[in-house]
């Protein structure tokens, strides 16, 4: 199975805003219910306005790279970058590879800070019926693994950053009942064309990841690679 670039491009995007966002949201001393209000996310986005861009840059350079180079070939690319003094926006640039990919990801991340802006996160829903496609002859695809893999990673990235950035003092733990639902929503948009249907069940957890991952192999690889990142967050997040 094969995913096009600009599908996952645009759902790493959402994924990151959508968990950066709610590590920012979890660690706020306002009540469970007053969080997501819109008045109220749209606050926070706007208290963290500064921090934003710097962590999507450097949470997503390596997810864009690896969607478009061998991994051997990223410390290539990034030396390259350096000998050339390019800031972190010409960084992003190169990762991307191409005039197109670059131009969705602007699109993406423009139409998804918007939404933060105005209260909430694109839901499913809208995010499959407006995301940024892009005409590609020659059809451009990374593999179904390799994508399940860099969401995940965006995902715990993002999630981990928004918790770190909004913490007073102390390490942070990961809210798994977010972090789950944050994993849900980022495979529905990667791996299926419309929301996934949850009335029958809403209650089973297993059944509602069975539904997004489609089979049993793509739920391992990304199970797989939700432990792998949880050992690096321990390592270099300072997440418990």
């Amino acid at each position: 199975m094969n995913i096009d670039k600009h599908k996952l491009l645009a759902a790493l995007v959402r994924s990151f805003f959508d968990a950066f966002s709610s590590g920012i949201i979890d660690n706020s001393e306002m009540s469970a219910t007053e969080r997501r209000q819109p008045k109220n996310v749209k606050q926070l986005m706007l208290d963290h306005y500064e921090h934003i861009a710097p962590v999507f840059f450097d949470t997503m350079f390596f997810p864009l790279a690896a969607m478009n180079f061998k991994y051997e070939d990223i410390e290539r690319v990034v030396r390259e970058s350096q000998q050339r003094g390019d800031d972190m926006m010409a960084l992003v640039r190169t990762a991307c590879a191409s005039d197109l990919l670059y131009e969705s990801m602007v699109a993406e991340y423009k139409r998804n800070f918007s939404s933060l802006l105005g209260g909430r996160c694109a839901t499913v829903a809208d995010h499959l019926n407006s995301y940024t496609r892009q005409p590609d002859e020659e059809q451009a695809v990374v593999e179904s693994d390799r994508a399940i893999e860099l969401v995940v990673r965006v995902v715990m990235y993002a999630y981990a950053r928004g918790l770190r950035q909004s913490a007073k003092a102390g390490k942070q733990s990961l809210n798994q009942s977010t972090l789950f639902r944050l994993l849900l929503d980022a495979m529905n948009v990667l791996l299926l064309d419309e929301a996934a249907d949850f009335s029958d069940c809403s209650e089973d957890l297993a059944q509602m990841f069975n539904r997004v991952c489609l089979n049993e192999h793509n739920f391992t690889i990304m199970t797989s690679e939700m432990d792998r990142t949880y050992d690096e967050l321990v390592r270099k997040e300072g997440i418990e």
